[in-house]
């Protein structure tokens, strides 16, 4: 079966507001289910969509400390 978590727990987990996690579930970026009124996140979905995202922004920062010349800057 299946671990699932609430909105709020979802938030507090990701260290956010419940509003950013309904944005990034409107825009299609977590997926959700919602079984009656409640909206559920499973908790592999979470963990897949946190590492997801701390390896774009670990890519961004790499980026960031790059040497102008190697970012692509002119």
């Amino acid at each position: 079966m299946h671990d699932y978590l609430l909105l709020s727990e979802v938030a507090q987990i990701a260290r956010t507001s419940v509003d950013s996690v309904r944005g990034w579930v409107r825009s299609g970026r977590l997926h959700s289910v919602k079984p009656g009124r409640r909206r559920l996140i499973r908790r592999e979905e979470l963990e897949r969509f946190l590492g997801r995202d701390s390896l774009v922004e670990r890519r961004s920062l790499e980026v960031e400390q790059l040497p102008a010349d190697r970012a692509g800057a002119k």
